[in-house]
């Protein structure tokens, strides 16, 4: 189950990220950058990662987790479809997805657009 391999993973403890030692993959929308997924002394799971979007590119197609999640934008311009609204924003916005609530980002611009997503799982929330 996903409790018994989270609590297999060694907790996360202060840490940096380098932005040059974060290793560059690319996917079908643009590229990713994994930079954590793991337990922390207060959550259950913190999961990060960095989505660069090509032009006219979604991540994915509105859906809804359980989990909430921060999406912080750091170049380009993007939509967030959040429960049916849409709303574009530019570098240096923030993007708050709520538990359950339907949402999605693409590439609004004319360049690539660039977001930083960190993801949390709390203890005792359901899976």
């Amino acid at each position: 189950s996903l409790a018994t391999l989270a609590a297999q993973k060694p907790v996360q403890r202060s840490t940096v990220f380098e932005w040059a030692g974060l290793e560059t993959k690319p996917i079908p929308v643009g590229a990713r950058r994994d930079v954590m997924r793991a337990p922390t002394p207060t959550l259950d799971e913190l999961a990060i990662h960095i989505t660069t979007l090509n032009v006219g590119q979604a991540s994915h197609a509105p859906h809804q987790h359980q989990e909430e999640e921060l999406l912080i934008v750091t170049e380009g311009t993007v939509e967030t479809l959040q429960n049916g609204k849409a709303s574009r924003l530019g570098p240096g916005s923030i993007i708050f997805h709520s538990s359950n609530d339907m949402h999605n980002i693409r590439n609004a611009g004319s360049t690539p657009a660039t977001y930083h997503v960190i993801q949390w799982r709390v203890p005792g929330a359901a899976k």
